[in-house]
C-alpha cells in the first residue's frame, strides 16, 4: 500500500474524510489523517473555504496515543531489576503465577520511592507562578496542594477571566512554561497542573457533556462528528469516556500540543449506509414502462 500524502476537500471535514474514505477505500481508522483547514462560512451562509484534510494510510491499526498517560513515571533502577530477575530459569520461560507477584513487588517499590514534595520546592512553584502572573500586570492570590507527587497550584483574584484565556488557551501556555521552569530547577519528579479558580473541572465537565451529545449524534445519524482542539490532559480523559460506548470510535487528529477528537461510527468512515446505493439505483433505472406485445389473435 503506497504511504504517500493525499489530499481531498470537502464542505466540512466529515466530509472531506467520508471522500478520502471512499477513495481509498479503507475505514477510517486505517488512515492518518491530518486538519489542516476545517472549513469557513461567508456572508448569507455561503461557504469561503472548503474543509481540507490530507491523508496518510497507515499499515498497521494503533490506538490513539492520547489514552497513555500523559506523563509517564520513571521506574527506579530497582523496580527495573525485580522486574527481570539477574538468574532468569531457561526451562520455565512461561511463569504466569509468579508474574502478579513480580509486579505487586514493582508498585510497593515504586510506591517506596514516590515520596512528598519538598517544602522547598513547593515554596520555588510558589515563587515562580507569583511572579509569571505579577509580570504580566495580573497579581494573584497562589494556592499550592499537594498530595504524594502531585501538586496542584491554584490562581485566584480579579484578574481570572483574563489569566484563563479564551477556551483556557491563557492558563495551558502559563501551565506549559511553569513545567518547563520546574523541570529546569527541580531534580524530583512529580506532576504539576496548573488551575485558575475552578476552571479546569467546571470545563471538563462541559466537554464531557458535549462528547456525550456528539456520540449520540454518530449513532443516530452515522455522521463524524468534531470536538474543538483540546489538550493532552482533556483528550485522554474523552477518549477514555467514549471507549466505554463500543458503536463509536474516537481518534485525536492535528499537530503540536492542541488537536481535535474525531468522534465517528467504526467501518467505511461511518458512512450512513443506503444513501449512495439508492441515488445510483434511480439513475440506472429507465422511468418509461416495457412495452407490451400485441396480441394478434
Amino acid at each position: 500500500m503506497s504511504s504517500d500524502k493525499k489530499d481531498f476537500y470537502g464542505k466540512e471535514v466529515p466530509d472531506a474524510i467520508r471522500k478520502a474514505c471512499e477513495t481509498l477505500k479503507l475505514a477510517q481508522e486505517k488512515l492518518d489523517i491530518e486538519v489542516l483547514e476545517t472549513g469557513s462560512t461567508g456572508i448569507f451562509g455561503l461557504i469561503r473555504k472548503k474543509a481540507h484534510i490530507r491523508v496518510t494510510p497507515k499499515p498497521v491499526v494503533a490506538e490513539d496515543a492520547d489514552v497513555v498517560p500523559e506523563i509517564k513515571k520513571k521506574q527506579p533502577p530497582a523496580a527495573q531489576k525485580k522486574v527481570k530477575p539477574a538468574k532468569p530459569a531457561k526451562p520455565q520461560k512461561a511463569q504466569p503465577e509468579k508474574a502478579p507477584q513480580e509486579r505487586k513487588v514493582e508498585q510497593k517499590r515504586v510506591v517506596e520511592v514516590e515520596k512528598d514534595v519538598s517544602p522547598e520546592s513547593l515554596e520555588f512553584v510558589r515563587t515562580e507562578i507569583s511572579t509569571i502572573v505579577d509580570l504580566m500586570g495580573c497579581p494573584s492570590t497562589v494556592e499550592i496542594e499537594s498530595s504524594g507527587i502531585s501538586v496542584t497550584c491554584t490562581l485566584r483574584g480579579e484578574f481570572e477571566d483574563y489569566l484563563t484565556g479564551p477556551e483556557g488557551k491563557t492558563l495551558d501556555s502559563m501551565q506549559y512554561l511553569l513545567r518547563k521552569i520546574v523541570a529546569r530547577k527541580v531534580t524530583e519528579q512529580w506532576r504539576l497542573t496548573l488551575d485558575v479558580g475552578d476552571y479546569r473541572e467546571k470545563r471538563l465537565e462541559e466537554l464531557k457533556i458535549k462528547a456525550v451529545e456528539l456520540a449520540a449524534l454518530v449513532k443516530e445519524d452515522g455522521k463524524t462528528q468534531v470536538l474543538p482542539a483540546l489538550n493532552p490532559s482533556e483528550r485522554r480523559t474523552i477518549h477514555m469516556i467514549l471507549q466505554e460506548d463500543k458503536e463509536i470510535r474516537s481518534r485525536s487528529v492535528g499537530d503540536g500540543l492542541f488537536k481535535k477528537i474525531l468522534i465517528y461510527k467504526p467501518g467505511k468512515g461511518g458512512r450512513p449506509s443506503g444513501r449512495k446505493r439508492s441515488s445510483s439505483r434511480g439513475r440506472g433505472r429507465s422511468n418509461k414502462p416495457a412495452a407490451k406485445p400485441k396480441n394478434d389473435s
